[in-house]
């Protein structure tokens, strides 16, 4: 009587819940051709990303050599404080030569298997390939753009909050400038081969990402306890421990979004771990 109720409710009122879940699959399929778009633009473009990554990040460093310049710093101490910039505008473009030269096969599954959540059933490559999930669309397309837009953001915060170096500056802004630097630096670096990892479906993906999560978080605590004991000031010290905690902090929020993604989608099994629910 309750279906039939319903069904009299429908045809009375106009509404049916049919149209809503076209409706739906119209908007997801256009999302995922959208997703789809994105990635293959970015595939198409790593080369102008790149000529425009180090083009702004060259004009940024040359700001800041120009400003200690002024200050009265020699040519010496200015081809000495170049290193740390010239380090933090290589080390993504290192790191992605070294992922793309390193990483051609996409086909292995992996041989330890992390993510024992679920119940899954093993595909053959050439099953894995053809399924409609197969490939870096969808959310993992939100996840690449996410990994190209932090080494930027990460990276302009660092020109934006680091001081010039000055010779004449006290010991601890030294440390802490090449601190910062060098983690910065080795960041952007492991951040880039998993951008890599992810655009060319290497099954080493998700597990490289956890391995990068936990390094950032070590990252930040050995930072903290490398300038514990050189003497920063009170001005200093706690804008950056809110700093640290800010970056620990990202982190962990990713982490907390990302995780069960990566370790739940049918796409990304599909994809990385060639397996799929044990229910489809």
């Amino acid at each position: 009587m309750i279906r039939n109720f319903l069904g009299v409710v429908s045809q009375e009122g106009g509404r049916s819940p049919r149209p809503i879940a076209t409706a739906f699959r119209v908007y997801s399929g256009r999302l995922a051709l959208r997703s789809v778009a994105i990635t293959r633009w970015i595939e198409a473009h790593l080369t102008h990303l790149a000529i425009a990554w180090v083009s702004v990040m060259a004009l940024l460093s040359c700001a800041k050599l120009a400003k200690a310049a002024g200050l009265g710093a020699t040519m010496d101490w200015l081809a000495l404080a170049a290193i740390p910039y010239l380090a933090i505008i290589i080390a993504p473009l290192l790191g992605f030569l070294l992922a793309r030269n390193a990483f051609h096969s996409s086909n292995d599954a992996p041989g330890v298997r992390l993510a024992l959540f679920g119940r899954w059933r093993s595909l053959r490559r050439q099953e894995a390939h053809s399924h409609p999930l197969y490939g870096t669309t969808g959310f993992l397309t939100s996840l690449l753009v996410g990994l190209l837009f932090g080494i930027v953001m990460r990276t302009g915060e660092f020109f934006m909050i680091q001081p010039a170096l000055l010779a004449h500056a006290p010991a601890w802004s030294h440390i802490l400038y090449l601190a910062m630097a060098a983690e910065l630096a080795m960041m952007t670096f492991f951040y880039m081969i998993c951008f890599v990892l992810a655009l060319r479906r290497i099954p080493l993906f998700p597990k490289m990402l956890a391995y990068v999560w936990i390094l950032d978080i070590l990252a930040q605590i050995a930072i903290a306890a490398s300038l514990a004991g050189v003497g920063l000031p009170v001005e200093v010290a706690e804008p950056l421990g809110t700093l640290l905690m800010a970056n620990m902090n990202t982190v962990m929020i990713s982490i907390l979004i990302w995780m069960p993604y990566l370790l739940l989608s049918e796409r990304v099994n599909v994809t990385f771990r060639q397996r799929v629910s044990a229910t489809a």
